[in-house]
């Protein structure tokens, strides 16, 4: 659990929100997405054992002392890792519509190197799960379009989830990845699936970063979920991981779209991924010390099938 913890952290350091750059724009007409996901085609997935091209880039790194000292940390995927880990991507589809297609974008910030960004390192603890779904697009976030459908993004993950059940997890222990739409994605299908479910007792950990999760003042047990408690260790498992970031100078104003306040009686669960109870813990980020050059342009709707070359990592 220490290192899935610590990999989660150390990878969302690297993925800068979109919300922040959002233009405030006219919304345009709906374009549909297209047809439902079929999660038996290996296409429909950005990473999956058989399919792990977009998370299999070089991830070696530079780390770099603070003396000013470079050695080169090689990355190693486990061979045979005991558990999973399930990851639904962020807003990321820069697609001309409310909800994106199933298609990968290879664009700054889009499906491929997000998941290469937050994602790919954590094949160093386990395998690779990562479904394409039909997510609300940055383009509706910025009202460039009408506001995406949340319902068939749920959809799409959910039945992702019941296929990886059915055909792949056989019984191991599974780690949910999510990071803001798709951390709230993933908070209401433990909700609705895995809460006092048969499938909880697969659950190692949820690491859900960007995304509110309530629990009730003092405790680490109930408000969203019934029985999955909040991590206060690096050893628990069953438990969950949540947390929205804010510089310790400037926390979230009331009018935050993460973080504030709550009206239910409930409060926002802060847990610290690397140091799950309590106490300071130094991080090491991997950042990206270049991107695609040229960069690849979209072709419309459709995108290139070819993936951008991989930045080089530094790690200090």
């Amino acid at each position: 659990m220490t290192g899935l913890k610590r990999l989660l952290a150390t990878a969302m350091l690297t993925a800068a929100p979109f919300a922040a750059s959002a233009q405030e724009t006219p919304a345009g007409p709906v374009i549909m997405p297209g047809p439902a996901p079929d999660y038996a085609r290996f296409d429909h997935w950005l990473c999956r054992p058989g399919n792990m091209t977009a998370c299999t880039p070089p991830l070696d790194a530079t780390i770099i002392a603070p003396h000013g000292r470079l050695t080169v940390e090689r990355f190693k995927a486990d061979a045979h890792p005991k558990v999973d880990c399930f990851y639904v991507y962020p807003t990321a589809s820069l697609d001309p519509a409310s909800n994106s297609d199933l298609v990968p974008g290879n664009g700054n910030l889009e499906e491929i190197p997000t998941v290469r960004a937050q994602f790919a390192r954590m094949a160093s603890v386990c395998r690779l799960f990562a479904p394409m779904y039909r997510s609300r697009t940055t383009t509706a976030l910025g009202r460039k379009m009408p506001p995406g459908d949340p319902k068939m993004a749920y959809d799409d993950v959910a039945k992702a989830w019941a296929y990886y059940l059915t055909h792949d997890n056989h019984g191991r222990g599974v780690v949910l990845v999510g990071h803001s739409q798709g951390s709230g994605i993933l908070r209401e299908l433990i909700r609705k699936e895995i809460d006092g479910k048969p499938a909880q007792k697969l659950l190692v950990s949820a690491l859900l970063a960007g995304n509110d999760v309530g629990v009730p003042p003092g405790r680490d047990v109930g408000g969203d979920f019934t029985s999955i408690p909040l991590c206060r260790s690096t050893t628990q498992t069953g438990c969950l991981v949540a947390w929205n970031s804010y510089r310790a100078s400037a926390p979230p104003p009331a009018n935050a779209v993460l973080g504030a306040p709550r009206k239910d009686g409930l409060v926002n669960a802060c847990v610290n991924p690397a140091a799950p109870g309590g106490g300071d813990v130094a991080l090491h980020p991997y950042l990206r010390t270049r991107w695609s050059n040229p960069p690849i342009r979209s072709l419309g709707p459709r995108r290139q099938s070819r993936l951008p070359p991989i930045m080089c990592a530094c790690r200090i």
